[in-house]
């Protein structure tokens, strides 16, 4: 297997998808799973956006950004709350403080 494949966008992923399942275990005794969809509490609405854009944010990192799939499509805003911004290159001076 590839050093790509092995400790890099794949394992950054798989990573993702565990916190994710277990914010679910921990905050709505969800099991990995389940769900009870959205709009169905705005707190988690607000932490599906998150997921997505993060979700996309590791398509685009993909070298090979060739498949289209869900991850392809960037986040629609469910929650309250704007969608978070990523930075992949070097941070704006005005959040580094």
């Amino acid at each position: 297997m590839d050093e790509e494949f092995e400790g890099g966008w794949w394992k950054m992923r798989e990573d993702a998808e565990a916190l994710c399942k277990e914010i679910k275990r921990r905050f709505w005794k969800l099991p990995y799973n389940a769900e009870n969809g959205l709009h169905y509490d705005d707190n988690a609405d607000v932490l599906w956006d998150i997921q997505q854009v993060i979700r996309h944010e590791l398509w685009k990192n993909d070298p090979e950004h060739t498949h289209y799939t869900v991850d392809a499509s960037p986040a629609m805003q469910f929650g309250s709350e704007p969608l978070a911004k990523t930075y992949t290159k070097e941070i704006p001076d005005k959040i580094k403080d």
